[in-house]
């Protein structure tokens, strides 16, 4: 987890999760700070503990934390897909801190499948992160309920009509 803890301290990855914050300072909806990503992490390992699959906790840990880097760009520019960003802004990231190409295509990988429904998703880290990325929001509490694209797919595929 020591490559982990270093990227989290680096100065880029840093500025990408301010360069989020700014953007999101009136968001009504969730929003991508590291305690997000931080929850996403947690849980991700946990559903990946319960279920018997062997990540390392490394890899789980910077998939999750990596995973919406690059929210900024999308504010920026609504035709960047911020999943595509943030797997593309992950790789110098995690090359910088020691993780090898193969590791860095499987983040990357999971990063890119994290916007997709859980069930779709073919890539089990992948499928993990997506649904960790899920469960990690407080949508019980949430005064946005009726907006939120998250909350009304999760709703409808629980069966659950609000």
């Amino acid at each position: 987890m020591e490559r982990v803890r270093a990227f989290t301290a680096d100065p880029g990855y840093r500025r990408y999760l301010s360069l989020t914050e700014a953007h999101e300072t009136d968001r009504l909806f969730c929003r991508h700070t590291f305690s997000h990503l931080l929850d996403t992490a947690r849980i991700a390992w946990i559903l990946c503990l319960e279920r018997g699959l062997n990540f390392p906790q490394s890899l789980v840990y910077a998939a999750a934390l990596l995973h919406d880097i690059g929210r900024f760009a999308q504010y920026e520019d609504t035709s960047v897909d911020h999943a595509n960003e943030s797997a593309n802004l992950a790789a110098p990231i995690l090359e910088k801190h020691g993780f090898t190409i193969e590791e860095i295509h499987t983040i990357q990988k999971a990063i890119r499948t994290h916007r997709l429904p859980p069930e779709t998703v073919t890539d089990s880290l992948g499928a993990i992160l997506a649904e960790a990325d899920d469960l990690s929001r407080p949508c019980y509490k949430c005064t946005a309920q009726n907006d939120c694209y998250k909350f009304n797919r999760m709703a409808a595929a629980k069966g659950i009509q609000y």
